[in-house]
């Protein structure tokens, strides 16, 4: 075991994750670097592709926030296995050739993330908002591969495309499940399924019924779930501050969270309509954007 941040010592202190973390992966014979706290490089030596990696510990801390200390090497064990074999499974995948255009075309699709993700990467993203990324990515049996530049040099495509063809992927996938509940004279809309790619759908949220004549107000506080209300006047306050709680409470949870701010949908274009963020005294500060305020005081004069 290394560090890349000094001695290993000072990264892992008093950390109760990161020895059970570091235990299991070298039980697996992976060389560990650790990174940060919350990021450890791996390799395998004994492989011939010994190409190194990085895992994010990110969703398997909010996991493990949730549990007893007693449970953590169970949780531990059973994150990293997992995540082990889905990643061998595809290193030892030689039937698909990222080459050829044509045989990977079919499994494009894309995601939402906070705009931070991949950033020592040069991965194939756009911002779709403040704090959040489009990023295309290979739908493989058991993970996702995200798609870098070096990877799409030789396509015969450029990058508008592989976005217009992950788009439609994930569109032609299917619609999400929608669970919608009266909020103070208007509705909540929870969007969810059985898919990787939830949070694509906030990009077309217009085709659920949550649109309002201004458009609608969303969180997407994680890979799991988008929350969505039309914006009308009787969204104001009861469905903004819901969504509000929601979002801060879910992105705090996680896992796999993406940001606790919420955004407006209208015509097809997402855009920052606040950020959210404790207080000292444990209360939520929004920001409103200008933009947002400026629409909110058309929508009350209507």
């Amino acid at each position: 075991m290394e560090s890349h941040d000094g001695d290993a010592g000072s990264v892992v202190g008093d950390d109760p994750l990161l020895p059970l973390v570091l235990t299991v992966l070298e039980h697996y014979g992976y060389a560990c670097a650790l990174i940060s706290a919350d990021e450890v490089e791996v390799s395998r030596p004994d492989r011939d592709d010994d190409t190194p990696y990085r895992i994010r510990l990110t969703n398997l801390r909010q996991w493990t926030a949730r549990e007893p200390r007693d449970q953590w090497p169970a949780l531990v064990a059973d994150f990293l296995g997992s995540l082990i074999a889905a990643t061998e499974a595809d290193l030892d995948d030689g039937g698909l050739d990222l080459d050829d255009y044509t045989s990977v075309r079919s499994l494009l699709r894309m995601r939402v993330y906070a705009e931070d993700i991949g950033d020592e990467l040069d991965i194939v993203r756009r911002p779709v908002a403040p704090g959040l990324s489009e990023v295309v990515v290979i739908d493989k049996p058991t993970t996702l591969m995200v798609l870098t530049t070096e990877m799409v040099k030789g396509w015969p495509v450029d990058q508008d495309e592989l976005f217009r063809v992950a788009r439609e992927n994930v569109r032609s996938d299917g619609p999400l499940d929608a669970h919608v509940q009266p909020v103070d004279g208007t509705r909540l809309a929870s969007l969810y399924g059985d898919t990787a790619y939830v949070t694509g759908h906030a990009l077309w949220v217009g085709d659920y019924p949550v649109t309002g004549p201004y458009g609608v107000l969303l969180a997407i506080p994680t890979q799991s779930v988008v929350h969505a209300a039309p914006l009308e006047q009787a969204a104001i306050p009861g469905a903004i501050n819901r969504l509000i709680e929601l979002a801060w409470e879910e992105y705090q949870q996680g896992p796999r969270s993406v940001q606790p701010h919420i955004y407006r949908w209208h015509e097809g274009v997402l855009s920052l309509a606040g950020t959210v963020e404790q207080s000292p005294d444990d209360s939520l500060a929004v920001h409103i954007t200008q933009e947002f305020q400026d629409c909110l005081e058309e929508l009350i004069r209507d």
